[in-house]
């Protein structure tokens, strides 16, 4: 479970989303940061396709914004925008961005090749 008092776990916003928190799984920090040392800056996308819970993941600039996404604010350094349809349809609450299926590297570390997932909290 990620710490949230620890600031690379927490979602710090810089738009006026109500009611969404985002948090993120040490895994999901731990993948961020080596997917930015071997790419650079990352961001994330989370479209507005029907019951995607898998936000791309991509280099900054790499990934076209539409007017109706929202900057929800950055994880670990990386920025993460949602659709507002999106928002909409997961609805209110909090939401933990993970690794989906996390496959272990000799290290300890989350793969390159895994995938992040958003889930959403109970609580």
């Amino acid at each position: 479970m990620p710490n949230s008092s620890d600031p690379e776990c927490t979602l710090h916003r810089t738009s006026h989303v109500p009611a969404v928190s985002l948090t993120a799984s040490i895994d999901a920090v731990m993948l961020i940061i080596r997917l930015s040392a071997r790419y650079g800056p990352l961001m994330f996308r989370h479209g507005a396709m029907a019951e995607s819970v898998q936000p791309l993941c991509r280099p900054v600039g790499s990934i076209a914004l539409s007017e109706s996404d929202v900057k929800l604010g950055e994880i670990a350094g990386c920025e993460y925008w949602i659709d507002a349809s999106t928002i909409a349809r997961l609805g209110q609450g909090a939401y933990l961005l993970d690794v989906l299926n996390p496959s272990v590297t000799p290290h300890g570390t989350p793969a390159l090749t895994d995938r992040f997932v958003l889930r959403p909290q109970a609580g």
